[in-house]
């Protein structure tokens, strides 16, 4: 059983990394087992913000970590996306994924 930490970043995934913010933690045996639960949290953790009121929000599949991007601290990205009803484009938010060995 592995455990994934998931945290949201202000801007860029791989800068400031001590803002980043812990909003979720799944269990699962790999990362796709706990797929549509990440999905779900960073979705969830996105129509919470009451800065989105009224926006549409989905996220998509967490990926592995680009190796000219990663960081020591995420081995995947989640992008979440916020689609407000009147504007010319959608919002993105990067989340960054932790995976831990669980005992």
């Amino acid at each position: 059983m592995k455990k994934y930490l998931i945290y949201r970043a202000p801007k860029e995934i791989d800068r400031d990394l001590s803002r980043h913010e812990l909003v979720g933690v799944e269990y699962g045996a790999d990362i796709d087992a706990v797929t549509d639960a990440i999905i779900r949290a960073v979705t969830d953790d996105l129509s919470g913000n009451p800065k989105y009121a009224g926006c549409e929000v989905f996220a998509y599949a967490p990926e592995p970590m680009d190796e000219s991007r990663r960081t020591q601290q995420y081995q995947y990205r989640v992008t979440g996306v916020v689609s407000p009803v009147s504007a010319k484009e959608n919002i993105l938010i990067n989340y960054g994924i932790i995976e831990w060995e669980e005992i």
